[in-house]
C-alpha cells in the first residue's frame, strides 16, 4: 500500500461529519499529484514546489523516519534550531520497546 493510500485509509476512519475531515483531506490530498521521471528515474520536482519550498540551487533531503522531506538548506537550518529548541523545552520522552 502506498504512503498515499495508508492515509487515505486512515482519513476514511474519521467519522465523516467530523469537523477536522474537511480540512485535513485538504492538505493531504488536493494538492496531490503524481510526479514525472526522467530518463534516469530521477523525480522531477514541478517548478510550483521548487518555488514553494524556495529551492533554487541547492537543496537537503532530509529523512523523516518512513519518509523524507526537501527543502531548501537555510530554511531547513532555521527549521531544525526551532525544532531544537522546541524539543529542549518539552524534553520529551521517547520510549522504545
Amino acid at each position: 500500500m502506498s504512503r498515499m493510500e495508508q492515509l487515505a485509509s486512515a482519513t476514511d476512519k474519521m467519522g465523516v461529519f467530523d469537523s477536522e475531515l474537511d480540512d485535513l483531506s485538504a492538505m493531504l490530498f488536493a494538492d496531490a499529484r503524481p510526479l514525472a521521471f526522467d530518463v534516469t528515474g530521477r523525480i522531477i520536482i514541478p517548478a510550483d514546489l521548487l518555488a514553494h519550498a524556495g529551492i533554487t540551487d541547492r537543496a537537503v533531503f532530509v529523512g523523516r523516519g518512513n519518509s523524507f522531506q526537501i527543502w531548501n538548506p537555510d530554511a531547513f537550518r532555521d527549521a531544525q534550531q526551532k525544532s531544537l529548541n522546541n524539543l529542549r523545552a518539552a524534553r520529551p520522552n521517547l520510549i522504545i520497546s
